[in-house]
């Protein structure tokens, strides 16, 4: 799709340049190029035209025929050179052609004006490269980016031996930079009297020393006690290392397993660390995990401006670096019972309830799992009713959660629980179940979020 985008641009730029030409009325006495743009063997043609009606017509008619010799040279580069030597993948191949039809155009040097032409209102000039001349500037720019590159290449080499790791990943991105418009060139480099394909060098050096970059958390598993942990939770320090030498300024995207979707972007210290802060309610889960990758295309981003060669890393996967996170969720016991003449117990809503909370991974106190919290339901009988042969019951409901402190840390009052029946023992049947289902659609979250 992207190639046929660009075959349908560059279509346009000619035959808005053909149209320019022929749609307007040329005299009888201009020269045959003014119509027809000659064809040559030895070099690229360009001609431009221009109204008179701006002041920088010369200029405007300069650039069209420009545009046009660029056309063709990027035509003749397409269509013979491609991407044997650097092959990432067919998106970056396909944006490589693009850019490359692009950047021709800033480029073009040693080009003579072979004829102008004027009338009254237009302006037409003729312009020719040698395309012997073009090849010959295209190898001396070609030399002198690659020594460049070597340049800092070799740099880098230093700076690694040095362990300033930092640095030698600049050095490196930057030589790939100096190169970038020529990836698709049989470069060269000399090492120990062999000659090797520069360019995969240089990439394969890149990817080596990226993977080589490692985050390291604290502890392998963070173990959150929520009886007893504080409620916000330091993980520090999460270092940022290569061979045992802190990296400093490395960007790093932080996931947590319970917001998917999202991310926490950092950037490493002068000591090479990030920390990280995560509230010890983070979930309800019984286990979570917090993955770190390095940001390799901020990484690069930050480095050069160059759109090659972000795009070189724009889908590059990094290493994956993962803290488990077990969790303790908090173990509970049920006090439920209904106030009428004497106090009598409601199991049936206690296993109803407990079932609710084992979901989220809460435990039910026994003798060897001693209680955290205790979760404590006061019903009463506020008035009975019978109409009709119907019996109706309203409870008025006192919920209390208390801690190993006898703290607590949440109550709440449930007024007018409406329960209908044949008789008064169903009535409170249904009365209760419309506290359960009331607790759990109002007040369940409230009252587990109170004990995370």
């Amino acid at each position: 799709m992207l190639k046929s985008i660009v075959l349908f641009l560059s279509f346009l730029v000619l035959f808005s340049c053909g149209s320019s030409k022929t749609n307007t009325a040329i005299p009888e006495n201009a020269p045959e190029w003014v119509s027809k743009t000659p064809l040559s063997n030895f070099n690229y043609i360009g001609i431009g035209m221009a109204p008179k009606s701006s002041s920088d017509y010369r200029e405007k008619a300069q650039k069209m025929a420009l545009t046009e010799i660029s056309n063709s040279i990027s035509v003749t580069v397409s269509s013979n050179n491609s991407l044997n030597v650097f092959q990432y993948d067919d998106t970056f191949n396909e944006f490589y052609r693009m850019n490359s039809m692009v950047s021709s155009a800033a480029f073009l040097e040693g080009y003579d004006i072979v004829d102008i032409f004027e009338t009254e209102n237009y302006y037409y000039t003729y312009l020719s490269l040698s395309k012997q001349k073009h090849q010959q500037l295209r190898k001396a720019r070609i030399n002198k980016a690659l020594e460049a590159s070597i340049f800092k290449f070799d740099y880098a080499k230093k700076l690694t031996a040095e362990k300033d790791f930092s640095e030698a990943i600049k050095q490196q991105i930057l030589a790939l930079e100096d190169i970038s418009e020529f990836l698709n060139e049989d470069l060269r480099y000399t090492q120990d009297q062999i000659e090797k394909p520069y360019v995969s060098l240089l990439m394969n050096t890149i990817f080596s020393n990226l993977n080589q970059i490692e985050i390291s958390f604290p502890v392998k598993q963070l173990s959150i006690k929520h009886a007893s942990d504080a409620k916000d939770i330091y993980i520090q320090p999460i270092t940022i290392q290569t061979q045992n030498k802190a990296l400093s300024n490395i960007p790093i995207s932080i996931f947590y397993s319970w917001q998917p979707g999202q991310s926490l972007d950092l950037i490493s210290e002068s000591n090479g660390a990030i920390s990280l802060l995560i509230p010890r309610n983070c979930s309800k889960n019984n286990s979570e995990k917090i993955t770190a990758i390095l940001d390799t295309y901020s990484l690069v981003k930050n480095l050069s401006q160059n759109r090659v060669v972000q795009k070189i890393f724009e889908n590059y996967q990094s290493k994956k670096f993962e803290l488990p996170i077990s969790k303790q969720l908090p173990t509970i016991e049920f006090e439920i019972y209904l106030m009428e003449n004497s106090k009598k117990n409601l199991n049936a809503l206690e296993d109803e309830l407990f079932q609710l909370f084992s979901a989220d991974y809460f435990t039910l106190a026994s003798r060897k799992a001693k209680k955290d919290f205790t979760i404590t339901i006061e019903c009463k009988k506020m008035e009975n009713l019978q109409v009709n042969g119907k019996i109706s019951t309203k409870l008025e409901s006192r919920i209390k959660i208390t801690n190993t402190n006898n703290h607590i840390v949440y109550q709440e009052t449930l007024h007018n629980i409406i329960g209908i029946g044949s008789s008064a023992e169903l009535a409170e049947q249904d009365a209760l179940q419309s506290l359960i289902d009331k607790i759990k659609m109002v007040n369940y979250s409230a009252m587990v979020q109170s004990m995370l």
